[in-house]
């Protein structure tokens, strides 16, 4: 198997130009999430709708990790989980079955990102979910679904039941396991999965502090969560996303191979 680099150089010619941008954006994502988030090996995935096949999406391949994805290795697949361009890669279950259960019950939901950082699974070990001890936290007040550790999330009828879970929420704690993170752009998933491990962080650090901690009042957080935390607000467009980029192509120029 070619190394990912050099895996399926010809990807860009056989699919669309917006597809294409896709793939390079999705592969900033990873690199920019296994720089920011000490992410768990190969087990961490993001996905994204491929624009204007709502039906098709794009994720991780099993075999790497998120600082060695890159356009061209990019894997895609239906929202029934089945390959459906021919490569030298493949997803793993647990990314197939998870990213399109979600993207399948989940229209409105364009992307998705699944972390295990030592912050979001310290918080999902904890009874009390995420607390809005921070204005990061704040954004996500009244707004995360759990998802208690039951069944094989690496099947499709495991990945029914999250999906299941996340009802109308953008965002769920999967209890003991870590986090599923989603936006309606590629870009708002990122953003919030980045304030969401800010905020899982802070949390640990605080609590580990051992003294009383300062909860803001539910008006207070709820306030905060109306104004930062909405749906929609984020996108390529957006100054963090546009910086983000800006660092990539900086740090990581292989990951439009």
């Amino acid at each position: 198997m070619n190394g990912p680099a050099q895996a399926h150089a010809s990807v860009r010619d056989q699919v669309s130009p917006e597809e294409w941008q896709l793939r390079c954006d999705l592969a900033a994502a990873h690199r920019l999430v296994g720089h920011f988030v000490n992410a768990d090996m190969t087990y961490n995935h993001i996905s994204a709708r491929v624009p204007g096949e709502p039906g098709h999406f794009l994720v991780k391949a099993e075999n790497l990790f998120m600082e060695q994805v890159t356009a061209s290795n990019l894997v895609k697949y239906d929202v029934e989980g089945t390959q459906v361009m021919a490569s030298a890669f493949r997803a793993s279950p647990a990314a197939y079955n998870v990213h399109a259960a979600v993207l399948r019950d989940r229209p409105d939901i364009v992307a998705v990102v699944h972390t295990h950082s030592p912050a979001n699974l310290a918080v999902s070990a904890q009874r009390h979910g995420l607390l809005p001890v921070t204005q990061q936290a704040m954004r996500f007040y009244d707004r995360i679904a759990y998802y208690a550790n039951k069944t094989d999330d690496t099947t499709r009828h495991g990945a029914e039941q999250i999906a299941q879970a996340m009802g109308e929420k953008w965002t769920m704690i999967l209890e003991n396991h870590g986090a599923l993170v989603c936006g309606s752009s590629l870009a708002e998933a990122y953003i919030y999965h980045h304030f969401f491990e800010l905020a899982c962080r802070a949390q640990i650090g605080a609590l580990a502090g051992g003294t009383e901690l300062i909860v803001p009042a539910r008006e207070v957080c709820e306030e905060r969560a109306a104004k930062f935390g909405r749906i929609g607000q984020y996108d390529g467009k957006s100054r963090d996303w546009v910086a983000s980029i800006a660092l990539a192509d900086e740090l990581f120029p292989q990951y439009k191979q």
